[in-house]
């Protein structure tokens, strides 16, 4: 079933996985994606959602697909004293069934010729005299396997372990941390908008981080918590989730399901790539570090990294300074958005909570589908003195335009 060589190994059939390997393969790459679960998407392990633009790049016919529970046209973000801002998106989200997403995506690159396999695990590198990596020892449906390749790419989640074995520094500190707990709650009817994803911020609704509801259908929402991991001493994500599950859904009927975990919000691993070997996705760090989205992200990173693996190997030189070409691609896209998101993410969760309130509540009174964020700020700061610090911080992160 297994072969002993190949040209390409992925590590992990979530979304930033799969499209590495049908990248490497549609570049004529003899490619194996293995995923050590019994069963592709599950456990689910984020909240579901995604942008359309981007990851209509990769996949066909959206909005049609059987995997899409429905499509958000819009954000709101409330304050803990029930203001609501509304903001519409630059491009819809998709609020997804992940089990069958990921699967799909999985079978795009099967059938761009991927060898795919499942309850395949990675136990160990296999490396050279010099420290490249040159393949994997894997326990396949039981059976343990040397299996070398010309590169390995690691889309092992956010628990990487091919990362640190690599030697890569993989470990956020936890001010980098998400902590968080989803509920898939039913007995919504009438509670929600189906065409919104809603956002819930303050101190006393997530220290440090914040509450989302996306809506699945009329009746069902995946509701969850992220607290940064520095303020999670003595409090727990799932304590503050049944706590604004009381105050804000009192008539929700049953919770359906559940998912936890840490999440890196770093902006990104400081190196991506080592000799023979490259991270993308959740393993990489390459979620937003402000929302912790990860699924478009990673898909992007799976794409230069499957393809600027072919492009090395093809040439001959798989070591570290030839395939940092697609760690170059990753910043020169995304690193300054990341950064500069960073820095807002710390600046929101070092602001008093009564200012942010008054923000959100002065924000509310405006149409914001017909003012630009340089407006809104520029009324905002009229009413709010004591935002001209932090405007500087969005000013600086090119965020508001000066």
């Amino acid at each position: 079933m297994i072969q002993a060589a190949y040209d390409v190994i992925v590590v992990g059939a979530g979304p930033a996985g799969a499209i590495a390997a049908r990248k490497a393969a549609e570049s004529g790459m003899d490619t194996l994606l293995i995923e050590k679960r019994l069963e592709i998407g599950t456990p689910v392990r984020c909240g579901e959602s995604f942008e359309l633009h981007t990851a209509s790049q990769y996949l066909e016919d959206i909005p049609n697909q059987p995997w899409v529970n429905t499509i958000t046209r819009y954000f709101s973000i409330h304050n803990t004293k029930g203001d609501c801002v509304v903001v519409p998106p630059i491009s819809p989200s998709i609020i997804c069934d992940r089990k069958i997403f990921d699967r799909e995506v999985a079978y795009t690159a099967a059938n761009a010729g991927v060898q795919v396999l499942v309850n395949a695990r990675a136990e160990s590198l296999l490396q050279d005299q010099d420290g490249a990596v040159v393949g994997l020892k894997i326990n396949c449906m039981g059976s343990p396997l040397d299996v070398y390749s010309k590169v390995v790419i690691a889309a092992d989640g956010t628990e990487s372990q091919l990362a640190r074995w690599a030697g890569l520094k993989s470990i956020p500190a936890l001010s980098d941390l998400y902590v968080g707990t989803q509920f898939l709650v039913s007995g919504l009817s009438g509670q929600i908008r189906t065409d919104t994803s809603h956002y819930y911020v303050g101190e006393a609704i997530a220290p440090g981080g914040y509450v989302w509801v996306f809506p699945k259908s009329a009746d069902t929402a995946n509701i969850g918590i992220v607290i940064s991991g520095d303020r999670a001493e003595g409090t727990s994500a799932q304590g503050h989730l049944e706590g604004f599950l009381q105050e804000v859904f009192p008539r929700a009927r049953s919770v359906l399901g559940q998912v936890t975990g840490g999440i890196p919000v770093t902006g990104g691993l400081k190196r991506l790539v080592t000799d023979g070997l490259m991270v993308v996705g959740d393993a990489a760090h390459q979620a937003d570090p402000l929302t912790a989205g990860g699924i478009v992200l990673g898909m992007v990173a799976g794409d230069y990294a499957g393809t600027t693996a072919a492009q090395c190997i093809r040439e001959g030189d798989v070591r570290a300074q030839s395939l940092s070409r697609y760690e170059k691609r990753w910043r020169e896209r995304f690193g300054k958005q990341q950064r500069s998101l960073r820095t807002v993410r710390r600046m929101l969760t070092k602001m008093d909570s009564d200012l942010l309130d008054g923000l959100i509540r002065t924000a509310a009174g405006y149409d914001m589908t017909r003012i630009s964020p340089a407006k809104a700020m520029i009324h905002m700061l009229t009413k709010h003195p004591r935002l001209l610090i932090e405007a500087r911080v969005l000013i600086n992160s090119g965020l508001i335009m000066k």
